[in-house]
């Protein structure tokens, strides 16, 4: 996959394991989409506590809401994209309050698998009538496949009516080749390991998913000659940290050894998932949020020209 796919997709998911920056890097795809003319909505999903906001200085809420040119965002909430999808199957809002009072309703939604993940999965849907491309801030890799894999797995449980109507076109949505998923990681190898394994289980019940984009944060690209590396190992084994040079000496070995990781990386995503990696240098000075953001989408920016 390219990062010109990725820009050109209708339906962006950004997921990986929680601390891989995955609200930076899906914050900085909606803002270099809409800096292309396109208007984009960025999503949370049912955050009580949305990071947007804080980053962005504003009151999020479920409706969208402007955060900049061409770009809005949302915190699509259970409850309300409840409601949303009550009104759209029973247009009266009379009812619709019937049916939202009624306790032996809130137990059928509280005990039938996915009800939650499948209206929450409405409203984005339905968002896209309203916007060029939607991308939506996943919840951490783990929960990300439970939440794509409902609309597949609770089809069965309805033979008939609404709710089978919307999962059917939840199963299309998800298949679409413009709806895709950007993997976030780090050069360490748990996180890697889970990286793998989130991408093993997409494409369990989605073979037709592209081939993933990975954003590889607080990465070092790999010196192109590696002696460097074993130079500085061999004078840190010669000279104790209380030497003058022992920082120093430290420094080159953490650096040595996050070069390797991250080769190690990079080996493992495009061997074993065939990933198209993009790698966003790791930069100690950013003082903010916003900061990070704009200097992995400088990096996303470049990579655009990349075949």
């Amino acid at each position: 996959m390219r990062v010109r796919d990725v820009l050109d997709a209708r339906l962006l998911f950004v997921t990986g394991k929680g601390g891989t920056g995955k609200t930076t890097v899906a914050l900085a795809l909606a803002r270099l989409a809409a800096s292309e003319g396109r208007r984009v909505v960025l999503v949370e999903v049912d955050s009580h506590r949305p990071t947007l906001a804080s980053w962005l200085d504003l009151e999020t809420a479920y409706g969208p809401v402007p955060a900049g040119p061409g770009l809005d965002v949302a915190n699509v909430t259970w409850l309300d994209a409840l409601v949303d999808w009550l009104t759209g199957i029973v247009p009266v809002q009379r009812i619709v309050r019937l049916i939202l009072t009624n306790r032996m309703v809130h137990l059928f939604l509280d005990v039938t698998p996915g009800s939650r993940e499948v209206v929450l999965l409405a409203r984005i849907e339905a968002l896209l009538g309203s916007y060029d491309q939607v991308v939506v801030d996943l919840p951490a890799a783990g929960h990300a496949v439970s939440f794509l894999k409902v609309p597949q797995q609770s089809a069965s449980l309805f033979p008939s009516g609404p709710l089978r109507r919307t999962l059917d076109g939840l199963v299309l949505l998800l298949s679409r080749p413009d709806t895709q998923v950007v993997l976030t990681a780090l050069p360490e190898e748990m996180v890697v390991n889970e990286t793998v394994e989130t991408w093993v289980r997409l494409t369990g019940f989605r073979p037709s998913l592209a081939l993933p984009l990975v954003v590889l944060n607080k990465a070092l690209p790999p010196d192109p000659d590696p002696q460097w590396r074993a130079d500085v190992r061999r004078v840190a084994a010669r000279h104790k940290a209380s030497h003058p040079a022992g920082a120093v000496l430290q420094a080159g070995l953490w650096e040595a050894e996050r070069e390797e990781l991250t080769a190690d990386a990079l080996d493992r995503l495009s061997r074993e998932i065939r990933a198209r990696v993009v790698l966003v240098p790791l930069v100690d000075e950013l003082p903010g949020p916003l900061e990070r953001v704009g200097h992995v989408e400088a990096v996303l920016g470049a990579a655009l020209s990349d075949p």
